[in-house]
């Protein structure tokens, strides 16, 4: 049985592409993953991984002019993706309930389905959630990506789905932005991983691979490899820093990883 996660955010802006890539890529190298493009009205997958071009993709499914191995690609990286290519006849004639029946039949594709949904509460991310079991949420430290990632939240606990934690992105670390404690006491929510603002994302973006790959030594890196490895579990830890130990410690035994 495959676990569900689905990664989610308040507003767009936040990062939430990069990070549900850049993730899915580590902890590909353990388990085997796939990375689905749940964000049917503003896809972005495909682009970031450098097939703007696809004949085949999740709306291809969802219309039935495709099975799911045909629309299932591997990138050069070796993450395996389900990209979405939509136009805005395909959303107007979208069933969201086919939406999630097939989301559903990919149990078994993959170890760890993380599902990259769309930004905000639409239609198609309530659906990603629904299928999920597990939400991690992605935001910056500015008050309005995090007061719309309240409202995320509050949709995702109502349906029963189990918060993973807060992923706070694009950091600087300058006195403008809310501070981690603020974050956490706003969401109610523990913050897993802080991923600084790093050129090297970019860099990585135009060449169309994820930053892990490209510049797996860099700061942001780092990071989403600690976060990649809390989520597979405590004995992918290569080191936890006495710093964080605590918050680590205290996450992977509210996920019974401990």
């Amino acid at each position: 049985m495959s676990r569900y996660i689905c990664v989610v955010s308040g507003k767009g802006g936040t990062g939430k592409t990069t990070s549900a890539i850049n993730l899915a890529h580590l902890m590909s190298k353990h388990k085997r993953i796939l990375l689905v493009d749940a964000n049917l009205s503003t896809p972005n997958i495909h682009i970031h991984l450098g097939a703007p071009i696809l004949r085949k993709t999740l709306m291809s499914v969802l219309k039935d002019e495709a099975s799911l191995r045909e629309a299932i690609y591997t990138h050069e990286s070796g993450l395996r993706i389900l990209p979405t290519i939509s136009t805005t006849y395909d959303l107007r004639k979208l069933k969201y309930e086919k939406l999630k029946d097939v989301l559903t039949e990919l149990r078994g594709a993959a170890d760890i389905v993380i599902l990259d949904s769309g930004a905000g509460l639409t239609r198609e991310t309530i659906s990603a959630i629904e299928v999920c079991d597990e939400v991690l949420v992605v935001t910056t430290p500015e008050l309005s990506a995090v007061l719309d990632a309240q409202k995320t939240i509050q949709v995702a606990q109502e349906l029963g789905k189990t918060i993973l934690g807060v992923i706070v992105n694009k950091v600087r670390g300058d006195k403008y932005e809310l501070k981690i404690s603020e974050v956490e006491k706003l969401l109610d929510l523990p913050v897993i991983g802080v991923i600084p603002r790093d050129k090297n994302v970019r860099k990585a973006l135009k060449l169309k691979h994820p930053v892990t790959h490209l510049h797996p030594r860099t700061k942001a890196s780092k990071e989403y490899e600690r976060i990649a490895a809390l989520l597979l579990g405590e004995k992918y830890f290569k080191s936890i820093n006495k710093k964080s130990r605590t918050l680590y410690y205290y996450v992977l035994k509210g996920l019974g990883l401990r």
